[in-house]
């Protein structure tokens, strides 16, 4: 498990919209995008150049996993490109190689995929955190459809040998919505050259459709269903990754709560993944009544690129969540969503969570023990969520993240918002996706 240090926070945030403009170019590049455009990258037969890749842990750990597979890579990170030649298919299938993701599930994950349908001898593994978290529900359609693994400690968790199988494709279900067991179905399909259509319960982060349509594969994607049929996988030799806005969420937030009685106060961020299956935490806040306006401006990879414009003020009242869809376009953002609703006015119910069960944490559980420590109370039942407005952040002296860098963040946010101290256990674990998120807060701190 990597070893987060504690922090402490608190301090005031600055109303002047150049703090707020400067805290912007902090903003770190998508981290799904970033992944799944390695991924791309390894199997490509030509050398490809990312440009502002996300840096953080999970990124990152990815990276290395290429590189010790035998993928050459070039980062250069003044200019902040990353160079990236070789195929997985092309790279000695000789002896067994072990790589470590540490706590990064999707990296995990997608990578499995690839490496099934490479027909790579391989052991997959991570840290504590990662070997508590499941993978039976891509293992068992991977097998399905041809694929060759085993588990080498406990059943349906890491760590996983990937055997050289022949994976050939054909037709699945999956169990859950999560956008990794589609992804991971898809990375085999297009490592393996072999046609499959998914089937999955409810539509998530669509990243690894768009782009592979984007480079020349055929993709059709609709009814909870995707067929895949490969074309010709044609990367571009150069690409941008676009903003995150599951990270943008977390600024946005902290702008919106610091200028909820100030009407006046606007901030505009540019460059922006506009895809809708990730937009749902700002859809969300522009329902409770913060003040929102997107704008898309271009196409990169297939991806809508923009501007998402904030404004400060508005009539505020929680609103619940209860549609499936919606809930997978803002499931990073749940635990600050529910510690928004904490501290404005009404009631609010999120529905059937479940799936936040297996992320970082258990993030229903851990969601509101971290709450309870800001003096924030949510009400669990099974996977729902009650939450009653109005509440005051009250905070113990500590605040535990769970080595969860989206609880984290949200902690960090709360703190700042309502000008309140303590001390976050493992708060730098907010370097799993937003590793620069201390100095884009540097930014914004002033005097009183």
């Amino acid at each position: 498990m990597i070893s987060y240090p504690d922090l402490e926070v608190g301090g005031t945030v600055s109303n002047r919209e150049s703090s707020w403009e400067r805290s912007s170019s902090y903003l770190p590049s998508d981290k799904s995008i970033s992944h799944r455009l390695l991924l791309f990258a390894a199997l490509s037969d030509k050398p490809v150049e990312i440009e502002d890749l996300n840096t953080g842990a999970a990124v990152w750990l990815l990276l290395e996993a290429l590189i010790h597979l035998g993928i050459q890579v070039e980062h250069d990170k003044e200019a902040r490109k990353t160079i990236l030649r070789g195929r997985l298919q092309d790279l000695p299938k000789v002896g067994i190689p072990t790589v470590q993701l540490g706590p990064s599930s999707a990296a995990a994950r997608l990578l499995i995929g690839a490496l099934v349908g490479v027909g790579m001898n391989c052991i997959v593994d991570g840290d504590e955190t990662l070997r508590r978290r499941p993978f039976d529900w891509i293992v068992d359609p991977l097998i399905q459809m041809g694929g060759q693994l085993d588990y080498l400690g406990e059943r349906g968790a890491l760590p996983i040998r990937v055997f050289k199988g022949d994976f050939r494709g054909g037709e699945v279900q999956t169990r859950v919505g999560s956008a990794q067991a589609v992804s991971a179905l898809l990375f085999a399909a297009i490592a393996a050259r072999r046609r499959v259509v998914i089937e999955y319960p409810a539509l998530a982060r669509n990243h690894t459709q768009v782009m592979a349509a984007a480079f020349g594969e055929a993709v059709d994607d609709a009814d909870n269903r995707v067929s895949y049929t490969p074309r010709q996988l044609r990367m571009p030799e150069r690409t941008k990754v676009p903003k995150d806005p599951s990270a943008i969420a977390y600024v946005a937030a902290l702008f919106w709560l610091t200028n909820r009685n100030n009407p006046g106060a606007a901030l505009e961020i540019k460059d922006v993944c506009l895809n809708r299956t990730r937009l749902g935490f700002f859809d969300w806040m522009a329902k409770c009544g913060f003040g929102l306006e997107v704008k898309e401006i271009r196409e990169v990879c297939g991806e809508p690129i923009g501007s998402l414009s904030l404004r400060g003020g508005g009539t505020l009242l929680a609103v619940g969540l209860d549609d499936k869809e919606a809930f997978h376009a803002m499931i990073d953002e749940i635990p600050l969503a529910c510690a928004i609703c904490c501290t404005i006015p009404g009631e609010a119910r999120f529905r059937n969570l479940f799936e936040l069960t297996f992320k970082e944490t258990d993030r229903i559980a851990a969601t509101r023990e971290m709450l309870l420590h800001l003096g924030l109370t949510i009400e669990v039942d099974h996977y729902d969520i009650q939450v009653c407005g109005g509440q005051i952040v009250k905070p113990r002296p500590f605040v535990p993240s769970f080595d969860d860098h989206r609880l984290s963040m949200t902690a960090h946010v709360m703190l700042l918002a309502y000008r309140v101290s303590a001390r976050v256990i493992s708060g730098a674990c907010y370097r799993t996706s937003f590793p620069d998120f201390g100095k884009c807060l540097a930014a914004l701190m002033a005097a009183e």
